[in-house]
């Protein structure tokens, strides 16, 4: 399906008709998860260089993922477990440990699923 470049709108010039006020009723974050999240998007802010590795395109809108945010998470939290504040730790926060906080990640979740595997297989040899 071909779309005429006259017909292409330009993002700042959509209107935003979706209705805001109905998405009020969700639950409210806590204020532990708000400043963890508040936390890691100054982190994300800080290297936009590595937002943009995670960019998600929402129809003709372009926004930086929940990956990247989750990625500064585990880089500060993996940072404040060494004993650094909120704020030191941020301050010392480097795109090395944005890819350490990568590898940690994915390293954790090839180990769980190791483990489900485990788990099932033990399962079925105590049913046979």
């Amino acid at each position: 399906m071909a779309i005429k470049a006259d017909e292409v709108v330009h993002p700042d010039e959509i209107e935003d008709e979706f209705d805001w006020e109905s998405v009020s009723e969700a639950d409210h974050v806590d204020a532990g998860t708000k400043k963890t999240l508040n936390l890691a998007s100054r982190a994300v802010q800080k290297f936009p260089e590595m937002s943009g590795k995670y960019k998600a395109y929402a129809g003709a809108a372009v926004v930086v993922s929940s990956t990247a945010t989750l990625i500064a998470a585990v880089a500060m939290s993996r940072k404040m477990k060494g004993g650094l504040s909120a704020d030191k730790a941020l301050a010392a926060l480097t795109a090395a440990d944005f890819e350490s906080a990568v590898q940690h990640a994915s390293r954790d979740q090839r180990y769980k699923r190791l483990l489900r595997k485990l788990k099932l297989k033990r399962g079925k040899k105590s049913d046979s």
